[in-house]
């Protein structure tokens, strides 16, 4: 029921947005039409705009719901955990063109002869272009929204207590925008109570029984020591109790949302992309849309920089700035800037803290960390520390995204995979910092960093640009 429910959000703010853009649509017209602006543009016989233009306008709106769920879009809302508003675009605008060519079609034939083709046209094309802009934007507010409460909490089940079961449940805990709530594992071995967030409640066997007992709406199944053949009988139980099943893949390491899944005569395949092309083209598109966007927000923020440098100065003793060797792309070492939030002595006190370290592999991080002043605590919250790091940028010694540059006694200890971190240009956000920043073990971050560096695209990078708005708004993982 709560995943019905959930379903039927974003066609009702479809509905709401699509009746808000014909109604704009129409005075559009009319005041247009009055002013003769469409005669000069159009030629004349414009014919008559009154409100039966627009009740027959609000009459489509079915006809773009239809459109919308032909092209799929409804189902994933039930189907998936999470939705990009962002990823759907072109097929969201792919669907208004269908949806607008549908209701001229249909206002055509059902208006009278005194409204003519041109007003049809003109009011269903401001529609349109209003569409375009209003549509995905209402369907990112309404996420947004569902991100920092979510009222349609479900229980879910992860079959498979090892390493990668409690990794899952540690990113489901960690965004609860996916709506779930697990209630433990079920597996054939016993799981580790003391690194386990959740409790072992029975074997694969108990699934019924369980489902029944919690109320489970979707199992996940995340490399269990059960046989194969009984996750495979799980996976058809879940299906005849009408419980959602979806299943960590084998190599998801080495997995992004770009694979293909291609069908071989009924066997499924998964497909990768190639290695994303790093070549001179691309490199200078992304450092184009780097020097534009660090431009535009050094003039943006420039009153924010003077102001927060002048408390870092009044709040104590020691430079404004804080420089750091860090490595980057092809190993070149650079001195990486930020504003300082730690005491000036912070690294002669590092050494003496290393073993209170919260973080896992060769980076060290605190949450309550000694050395951070007051005024450092407000702008790491706001991760405004890291804005000086545009001056890295302009000096094509950073990117705007990209895996973040570590110092190099750390950055020395990235071996095997974790070293394709240094095949790219550091950045100052990337998958890290949106998904979960401090909080995210060492081990997931090398799985980010080599997902990011061969499936790099243009387009991924502006996602990412927008997601780190969220990601400062929320404080996840920042300290």
């Amino acid at each position: 029921m709560v995943r019905i429910v959930r379903g039927a959000v974003i066609p009702l703010v479809d509905t709401v947005t699509i009746s808000l853009a014909l109604f704009l649509a129409f005075l559009m017209t009319q005041a247009w039409n009055e002013d003769g602006l469409l005669e000069s543009l159009l030629g004349p016989a414009m014919g008559v705009v009154d409100e039966r233009l627009l009740f027959l306008g609000l009459m489509t709106v079915p006809v773009w719901l239809i459109v919308f769920t032909s092209f799929g879009v409804y189902r994933r809302e039930v189907l998936r955990l999470s939705v990009s508003t962002f990823d759907e675009l072109p097929q969201t605008i792919g669907a208004l063109a269908v949806g607008a060519w549908l209701s001229v079609s249909i206002l055509l034939l059902t208006a009278a002869d005194d409204i003519s083709f041109k007003s049809i046209w003109v009011f269903v094309a401001f529609a349109w272009m209003l569409l375009i802009f209003l549509l995905p934007l209402a369907r990112a507010v309404v996420r947004i929204g569902l991100s920092f409460y979510n009222p349609f909490q479900t229980y879910a089940l992860v079959v498979g207590a090892g390493e990668v079961g409690r990794s899952l449940i540690g990113r489901l805990n960690r965004h609860k925008e996916y709506g779930l709530k697990v209630v433990g594992f079920l597996d054939s071995g016993l799981a580790d109570e003391d690194e386990a967030e959740v409790q072992l409640l029975g074997r694969p066997s108990d699934l019924r029984d369980i489902i029944d007992q919690y109320g489970i709406s979707r199992v996940l199944i995340a490399f269990s020591q059960t046989t194969y053949d009984r996750i495979l009988e799980v996976i058809h139980e879940c299906q005849e109790m009408k419980v959602a099943v979806s299943v960590v893949p084998r190599f998801f390491e080495a997995l992004s949302a770009r694979v293909e899944m291609e069908d071989v005569e009924g066997l499924t395949l998964v497909s990768l992309p190639r290695y994303a092309r790093h070549g001179w083209l691309m490199r200078t598109a992304k450092r184009m849309l780097d020097l534009f966007i660090a431009t535009l927000a050094a003039v943006l923020l420039s009153p924010v920089l003077l102001l927060v440098a002048i408390l870092i100065k009044l709040d104590s003793p020691g430079p404004v700035f804080f420089k750091q060797e860090r490595m980057g792309k092809n190993h070149r070492r650079f001195m990486m800037y930020k504003f300082r939030s730690m005491r000036a002595d912070a690294e002669e006190m590092k050494e003496k803290l290393e073993q209170h370290s919260d973080a896992s592999g060769p980076i060290f991080k605190m949450k309550e960390d000694p050395r951070i002043t007051r005024v450092g605590k407000v702008i790491r919250r706001l991760s405004i520390d890291e804005l000086p790091q545009l001056i890295n940028v302009f000096r094509g010694e950073m990117s705007l995204v990209g895996p973040r540059p570590l110092p190099v006694e750390e950055a020395e200890e990235c071996t095997g995979t974790a070293d394709m971190r240094h095949k790219v240009q550091p950045g100052i956000t990337g998958l890290w910092q949106i998904l979960g920043r401090s909080d995210i073990p060492y081990e997931e971050m090398v799985q980010l960093d080599y997902i990011y560096v061969t499936n790099w695209t243009l387009r991924w990078d502006l996602k990412i640009i927008l997601r780190t708005v969220l990601a400062i708004v929320r404080k996840r993982g920042a300290y």
